[in-house]
């Protein structure tokens, strides 16, 4: 039955959270307990270091005896009568397939024996991911088969739920991303299934349980045996061809796929992927004599792989693994193919996958998950098929529904106390906030009038002050060639609007860190990610300073020169000219004096002087340098002052808008309320 998130105590959930993904051919576990962020569980000699583990157990007289990544080793490197490797049971167990129900009940019961701290106790609060809209046959039988092996009673979620919760967690979805129609593609290493979502109603799901990146991996093999002609006979009969095949070419698949999409694969690799000259593959491989031998594919390119990739053909050790499904049923025509031995296109196979999809151009958004998800032409394709929509991959490609399983309740629970912290607490966060963010704006303001004076200065004062020393210049076309300078010098919005985006981006990273340790501090560990939206602060600073550097009668910098600065350097202007200069000196008397007396009168009538002409010694380096000092302190002064007037006004409406987009989230925090979950 459907069921809203299990309520979690007044602390949050207590005892072991368990979060399993049952691949078709790989599984990953995750475990929280008492609310903390879920870490990836490692059974020794089962999974890799990673926690990945092959959903695979091994027979030996028809009595299972390993599973995992044991399974898979101890199968082909000690092959014995009787002992027989059994894969690829998960998508049977819709079909109430009697062999794969025991398969996977015998993989969880060794599962639960291999477990640190043992098999799960009744108090274990188990989570299983499920395919979107799938048969409810499905979690009936796999229900049966936890029961069977001991284990708690499971609470299915959606897999398409999980990697949305884990993705909000990691930041690769926000909240909003969830109004618009979204399609989460799971791209993983037996199958590529996809869900369409509105808001987190599955819409639709699809996919093919034949299409995943062990084709890929037997891709690569046998671009190795085609570059090494002796490889596949010498691998004959070798205990090393099944790790060589399914480990070591999947490695460098992976590496391939990782250079391809500009990624660290190693030294040189992206560069060279880059370049067109392609990247150099290595694997290691033993005879049936146990000699060590070395693969090489040198300059394999993008290009290479498209055409490898269009014209692929299982090989015998790829079909023997998908036996059976040969003859069924409701497969594609690619995989019909396949299974026949027919060559097919494996981009192509994507193509059309999603190019089927209805209503593909309204989705807003897509999100990748699972490992091979992060080939090239995944994206390459996503952004052709769905033009109208942004693209987004969680860091946690592999792990994501395991993880967004054990977070689930987690979140449940937070989300449930940032509502109540958010209803009890808001006034005074925002205040708090509001107050930071305000000095923040003021510092800002500071920097950037910093700046802007110094570019006045160096560019629009300064040049004028050197042209105007020897063509004996009138205070009008002194103050004229400054106020065309900075009315041309287009360079000071760049600044301003350069010092805006930075001032958004470290409000919004100011604030979101203040609001995430204001939760942490009030015991809330988890939260989807959050940003508080100061693009409204950023356009208002910057037209308000826009408009405040565009209106030059509020700097009077001629104004300020003419009664403050050059009166000053008149009483020495006399006997520094007579020192610094070759003017006569009696020239240098007779100007300096009248020049001075003129300023008398000027200080009190500055438009006296506008039509008199600068001695050009009262312009000499020494006393340019004395001008621009003063005019730097004077305009930095006046900035500050005006750019006070743009941050008074916005400080006044930060605090109300702070409180409103925090209400938003909490109302869009609802959203959450609609994940189901299965009992």
């Amino acid at each position: 039955m459907s069921a809203r998130p299990d309520r979690a105590g007044k602390d949050g959930p207590e005892g072991r959270i368990l979060g399993i993904d049952l691949g078709t051919s790989n599984t990953y576990l995750f475990a929280s307990r008492g609310g903390a962020r879920p870490e990836a569980v490692v059974v020794p000699g089962v999974s890799d270091a990673a926690g990945s583990m092959a959903t695979a157990v091994l027979y030996e007289d028809d009595a299972p005896i390993l599973i995992g990544n044991m399974a898979e080793s101890e199968c082909y490197a000690n092959p014995q009568p009787g002992r027989v490797l059994r894969t690829q049971f998960k998508p049977e167990l819709a079909h109430g397939d009697a062999e794969a129900l025991r398969w996977m009940t015998d993989f969880l019961r060794l599962l639960g024996e291999a477990l640190p701290g043992g098999a799960p106790q009744a108090d274990t609060r188990l989570y299983v991911g499920i395919p979107s809209l799938t048969r409810q046959d499905f979690s009936l039988n796999l229900g049966r088969c936890f029961s069977a092996a001991g284990w708690p009673a499971p609470v299915f979620v959606r897999e398409s739920d999980a990697a949305l919760i884990s993705c909000l967690q990691s930041g690769a979805l926000d909240i909003d991303d969830l109004e618009r129609r979204a399609v989460i593609l799971d791209f993983g290493g037996g199958t590529c299934d996809y869900t369409v979502l509105d808001g987190v109603d599955a819409l639709a799901n699809g996919g093919d349980p034949l299409y995943g990146g062990r084709l890929f991996d037997d891709l690569v093999f046998q671009v190795f045996c085609r570059r090494t002609p002796e490889l596949a006979r010498a691998l004959e009969g070798s205990a090393y061809a099944y790790f060589f095949h399914w480990i070591e070419c999947k490695t460098e698949k992976e590496r391939f796929s990782r250079a391809m999409d500009g990624e660290e694969a190693g030294p040189g690799a992206p560069e060279a992927a880059a370049s067109g000259e392609g990247v150099s593959l290595h694997a290691v491989w033993f005879d049936a004599a146990g000699t060590r031998r070395d693969a090489w594919v040198h300059g394999y390119t993008r290009e290479d792989f498209i055409r490898d990739a269009e014209n692929y053909t299982a090989s015998p050790e790829m079909l023997a693994m998908l036996s059976q499904y040969a003859g069924r049923g409701g497969l594609s025509v690619p995989a019909r193919d396949l299974l026949e031995g027919r060559s097919i296109g494996l981009v192509s196979w994507l193509r059309e996958l999603l190019g089927g999809l209805e209503g593909r151009r309204e989705v807003g958004r897509v999100l990748l998950t699972g490992g091979s998800s992060r080939w090239f032409f995944v994206r390459d394709m996503v952004e052709e098929l769905f033009p109208a929509a942004s693209c987004a991959m969680s860091r946690r490609t592999y792990e994501d529904i395991a993880y967004g399983l054990a977070l689930y309740p987690v979140l449940a629970a937070s989300r449930e106390r940032v509502e109540r912290l958010l209803k009890e607490q808001l006034p005074a966060f925002a205040a708090e906030a509001a107050t930071a963010a305000r000095a923040l704006v003021e510092k800002s303001g500071r920097a950037l009038a910093r700046r802007c004076t110094r570019r006045m200065v160096e560019r629009d004062i300064m040049p004028a002050l050197e042209a105007a020393q020897g063509q004996g210049s009138t205070v009008a076309e002194l103050e004229a060639a400054f106020e065309r300078n900075i009315r041309e010098d287009t360079a000071l919005l760049d600044i301003v609007r350069e010092k805006s985006d930075a001032l958004r981006a470290e409000l919004q990273r100011d604030l979101s860190l203040r609001f995430r340790a204001w939760l942490r501090e009030n015991g809330v560990l988890l939260v989807p990610r959050f940003e508080v939206p100061a693009q409204a602060i950023s356009a208002d600073f910057f037209k308000g300073i826009s408009v405040r550097l565009s209106r030059l009668d509020s700097l009077n910098i001629m104004r300020f020169t003419l009664t403050a600065v050059l009166p000053l350097l008149a009483a020495t202007a006399t006997a520094g000219a007579i020192a610094h200069t070759g003017e006569p000196v009696s020239t240098v008397l007779g100007g300096g004096v009248a020049f001075g007396g003129a300023w008398l009168l000027g200080r009190a009538a500055p438009g006296f002087l506008e039509k008199r002409k600068l001695p050009g010694f009262l312009l000499n380096e020494s006393n340019r340098r004395k001008i621009v000092e003063k005019n730097s302190a004077y305009i930095e002064k006046a900035l500050n002052e005006a750019f006070a007037e743009v941050q008074a006004d916005i400080s006044d409406g930060m605090e109300r808008r702070l409180r409103h987009a925090l209400e938003s989230m909490l109302g869009r925090l609802s959203v959450l309320n609609q994940v189901r979950c299965q009992h």
